[in-house]
């Protein structure tokens, strides 16, 4: 086996790829939970937290049943580092049916890795908020 395909083998194993931008990306997964219960569909996006000196790849992965994961998503993986987390919770594929958006500030390592996110039921009641977790 030559070198190069050795380490595009071990970068893979990882977790870790470059973007076509060229960069670092970390595969992020886990459960969503609305009020301890799983999430039907929506949608979390990960963004790097420009207030605290991150910058680099975006993430966004689709929820399915209470699960996300940025791995084969339109934008595959994240940066790594603080960021701000949006989560869009909806009880239909069509997404008519919204149960919440609910914003929150986490500092994911630059790894892959898995976080779970439980959104409170008060999020329901509100756009945004809640503590970082």
């Amino acid at each position: 086996m030559r070198p190069w395909m050795i380490l595009c083998s071990v970068a893979l194993l990882a977790g870790c790829s470059t973007g076509g931008d060229g960069q670092h990306r970390y595969r992020v997964s886990g459960d969503v939970k609305f009020d301890g219960q799983p999430v039907p569909y929506g949608e979390v996006l990960f963004t790097p937290d420009g207030s605290k000196g991150n910058s680099g790849a975006q993430g966004i992965a689709d929820i399915k049943d209470g699960k996300y994961d940025t791995q084969g998503s339109r934008a595959p993986g994240f940066a790594g580092g603080p960021a701000l987390v949006r989560v869009m919770a909806f009880r239909d594929t069509g997404g008519k049916e919204l149960i919440c958006e609910y914003e929150f500030q986490v500092d994911l390592p630059k790894s892959a890795t898995t976080h779970n996110i439980d959104i409170p039921a008060d999020a329901a009641k509100k756009k945004t908020g809640g503590p970082e977790i």
